[in-house]
């Protein structure tokens, strides 16, 4: 995604196009359904940052959402390292201007926040992390400034507000959770030399020096999923995801369901693949093929409204196998019921219900600040991490504040514990595969109860 289902990308794109065309279209809310309003934003700076063109969602579908099997064959590589090092390229010519003692450190982040999915839970935890770190005196005696602007599921919007804030001076980019907008932002961030620590998780966020992503990539989840499934004695198994309109990702992720599977000897046909568009509106036919071919059990990267569509059609349909989801299942507007009891979930971040220390001080401190108006989630885990580690990074500067510090603090950073959310994080000079780990999780009474620690492997993506 997570990841953290870290599995929409440019369909949210598609489907506010769609929208438009049909002249308000109505799609079913998936995280917003509670939410508040999106966060305050500071004003946008008028001048952009003069870049070369960049790709568009339009531009980037294969148009091949809704079939079966991959997307043709695209072999994903890293600069420098082996299979699964996650190494790439050092950044070079990062500014070495410095901050001046006690002047703020400005941060940008773009969250989508309104439209029909929402990770205001990522903006109010980012923001109240900072927050906190501000009531007890900053960072190195300064005080940090969040300009957070809000994409609307928009990826020529999010674009531009990531060029203003470029333009506008910000010192790096945190916290941002824009699935349409981040696919498109990394060949700015590179040609600005800009660092962003903590983002949404897509394919490109993987492989740039300048991005540093905390959730797992599609590679881990699969190989994870995958696996586990075969040892809890599944045959025949079958997959279904949302199409990441992208040759890369999607090949990667199939390759690595494919490589969890194989790796206990079971196979995963490409006729028992599904690749699903977002705005599905039911999942009877996924039910009735894996029903027909005997398919013992499903592995699925689904959101929010997807769960629910397919629980509904396999409860019609009386389709019950065994089940491996991701973190999104549990989510609490996913509706659970006796027949999703003993669903496996998968996530690379603790569970919220059980969780440690570190992820009650994330829930107590949102409730805190927004109230009943807080959204607890596995995205706001992001947001609170993303934040943490930025603060973490920052810390270790003194008062040489520049980014090109920055980014070597991140390579510096001890990531033994996962700051308390996720396995321990491999930073280091040129990494940036740096979550390798997934635990499952087993569906009682409504509730994710942990059955795996992490389980860690090296699948590229």
């Amino acid at each position: 995604m997570p990841g953290r289902d870290r599995l929409l990308g440019w369909l949210f794109a598609l489907q506010l196009l769609v929208a438009a065309v049909l002249g308000g279209f109505l799609v079913n809310a998936v995280n917003d359904a509670n939410e508040p309003a999106a966060l305050a934003q500071a004003p946008q700076a008028e001048q952009a940052v003069e870049s070369g063109p960049l790709p568009s969602a339009a531009a980037s579908r294969p148009g091949t959402t809704g079939t079966k099997g991959t997307v043709g064959t695209t072999t994903t590589t890293t600069s420098g390292g082996g299979p699964g090092s996650g190494a790439v390229d050092s950044p070079k010519g990062a500014d070495t201007k410095v901050i001046p003692a006690g002047a703020p450190i400005k941060v940008g982040a773009v969250v989508s926040q309104t439209g029909a999915i929402s990770f205001v839970s990522s903006a109010q935890a980012t923001k109240a992390y900072f927050d906190m770190v501000n009531r007890r005196g900053g960072v190195n005696g300064h005080k940090i400034v969040l300009d957070l602007r809000d994409d609307q599921l928009d990826s020529s919007r999010g674009r531009q507000q990531t060029q203003q804030l470029i333009s506008s001076g910000v010192f790096a980019l945190a916290g941002f959770n824009a699935p349409v907008t981040e696919p498109g932002i990394v060949p700015l961030l590179e040609q600005n030399k800009v660092p962003l620590i903590g983002g949404y998780g897509l394919q490109e966020e993987y492989h740039s020096p300048y991005t540093f992503i905390f959730s797992a990539s599609y590679g881990h989840y699969g190989f994870q999923m995958g696996r586990y499934l075969a040892e809890q004695g599944v045959k025949k198994p079958g997959l279904v995801y949302i199409n990441n309109n992208s040759a890369k990702a999607n090949n990667g992720l199939v390759a690595a369901f494919k490589a969890g599977f194989k790796s206990k000897g079971v196979t995963l046909a490409d006729s028992e693949i599904n690749v699903v568009d977002v705005t599905k509106p039911s999942y009877d036919d996924v039910v009735t093929q894996y029903k027909l071919d005997q398919v013992d059990g499903i592995a699925t990267l689904l959101d929010q409204t997807a769960y629910n569509r397919l629980n509904q059609a396999q409860d019609r349909q009386a389709y019950h196998p065994k089940h491996a989801a991701s973190p999104l299942f549990v989510d609490p507007t996913v509706k659970q019921s006796a027949n999703t009891e003993g669903t496996f979930v998968a996530s690379d971040f603790d569970f919220i219900e059980g969780g440690g220390p570190a992820v009650q001080e994330y829930v107590q401190t949102v409730r805190a600040a927004y109230g009943s108006k807080a959204s607890i989630n596995y995205f706001g885990q992001q947001g609170w991490i993303d934040a943490k580690i930025f603060v973490a990074a920052i810390a270790q500067l003194g008062d040489t504040i520049t980014r090109d510090a920055l980014l070597k603090a991140m390579d510096r950073l001890d990531g033994k514990g996962g700051f308390g959310f996720t396995s321990d994080l491999r930073f280091g000079p040129g990494v940036r595969d740096l979550n390798r780990c997934i635990k499952l999780a087993k569906v009682v009474q409504g509730k994710a109860t942990r059955v795996t620690d992490w389980r860690c492997d090296e699948q590229p993506f």
